[in-house]
């Protein structure tokens, strides 16, 4: 091996282990409380064209053990059977829901954050409870997360757990393992994290008034990462975790198109938003995990018996690594990490589309609206 590609696997070994050394997931405490706090709750579920997954989110919330002051749907103007089926679970009688219609967007704000400031001006309850359409919570994912908000009196923002059925769904590999590490979740030694995750947000409504709520972050794509920026930076500091056996999503069960398109509609712009030492220590593994498989391929076709021998021993390192990542975030399959190359060759080609989209042609779109 060349000594460049000696170094690079190197310092690949060591930031594998630095940006995953902690997977913290939710779950439910053993430990009794002396005195119990019942905060009132309001959900705002932001929704365009969740047809399909709305009424999931909606029944799972309707089955929880703790209760719901409110739940808030946006619908961000739709144009399949959104507004329908608002309109059908209004008719509810075990908890109220609150419909809100988004047609149009004022000028600097992007759909999601107008759709959450849109619901979040309703809300009532002590603690707003943001969820993406496409979450799936368990029977007590709620009280969990009262019990743990209790405990801390911080903020929550979970990455779920990636729930896939699918073989192209699996493409998501990288992109969700880059995701979670990428607000210092995982990453070793790491206290103060930087953003928060988008599918889930649980906040204090006085909290998130009083600094102005989705305002500040109101024409960011990667909103969500932003505005836990934002708030850290106004000595607000979000807990983060990851879903675990509690709260779920199945992202793009619809084709690879929307995969793709999901994905590179802002990783670009998200990469340029983390600390500069973790984005170096990101493009070092990716690095590693890239030039490995390559060395294997020119050991084999000269000859190189040793090295071979432990490029091998490494590739199984690199192989129990990424099985140990990925069965905290999702339902990734045996073979996904056997032959990881083929699922990082379609991150590289997926990120290389989300740059030129950003930043060229300037033609992201996501849910037929331009970003």
């Amino acid at each position: 091996m060349q000594i460049i590609s000696y170094v690079t696997i190197s310092i690949g070994i060591l930031a594998t282990f630095l940006l995953f050394f902690n997977l913290p997931r939710i779950k439910k405490e053993k430990d009794e409380k002396d005195c119990y706090e019942s905060p009132t709750i309001s959900v705002i579920i932001p929704a365009r064209n969740e047809e399909n997954n709305l009424p999931n989110i909606l029944n799972d919330l309707l089955k929880q053990t703790y209760p719901i002051k409110e739940i808030i749907c946006v619908d961000d103007g739709s144009t399949d059977g959104t507004p329908e089926i608002i309109r059908n679970y209004s008719n509810n009688k075990k908890v109220e829901l609150k419909s809100v219609e988004v047609k149009s967007l004022p000028i600097g704000w992007k759909g999601k954050t107008w759709a959450c400031q849109n619901g979040a001006s309703l809300a009532k309850g002590e603690l707003l409870l943001f969820l993406d359409s496409d979450i799936r919570l368990s029977n007590s994912s709620i009280e969990i997360l009262v019990d743990r908000y209790l405990k801390n009196r911080q903020p929550i923002s979970i990455q779920p757990y990636h729930c896939m059925k699918k073989n192209y769904e699996y493409l998501s590999l990288f992109f969700n393992m880059i995701q979670t590490c990428a607000t210092g979740l995982s990453v070793f030694g790491k206290k103060k994290k930087k953003g928060f995750y988008g599918p889930l947000l649980f906040i204090e409504r006085d909290i998130f008034n009083k600094f102005g709520g989705y305002e500040k972050v109101k024409n960011k794509v990667v909103e969500d990462f932003d505005l836990g920026k934002y708030l850290r930076s106004k000595g607000i500091y979000i807990e983060l975790l990851l879903g675990g056996d509690e709260i779920s999503y199945r992202m793009y069960p619809k084709s690879v198109k929307d995969l793709f398109e999901g994905w590179s509609k802002n990783f670009a712009l998200a990469s340029l938003s983390m600390d500069w030492w973790l984005f170096i220590f990101i493009i070092i593994w990716i690095g590693f995990l890239t030039v490995l498989p390559i060395e294997i391929f020119k050991s084999i076709l000269f000859g190189e018996t040793s090295s071979l021998l432990i490029l091998i021993g490494i590739y199984g390192y690199c192989i129990l690594s990424i099985y140990r990542i990925g069965r905290a975030i999702g339902s990734f399959p045996i073979y996904t990490y056997v032959f990881y190359p083929v699922y990082l060759l379609v991150f590289h080609l997926t990120y290389l589309y989300s740059i030129i989209g950003t930043y060229i042609l300037k033609s992201t779109t996501w849910k037929g609206r331009k970003l």
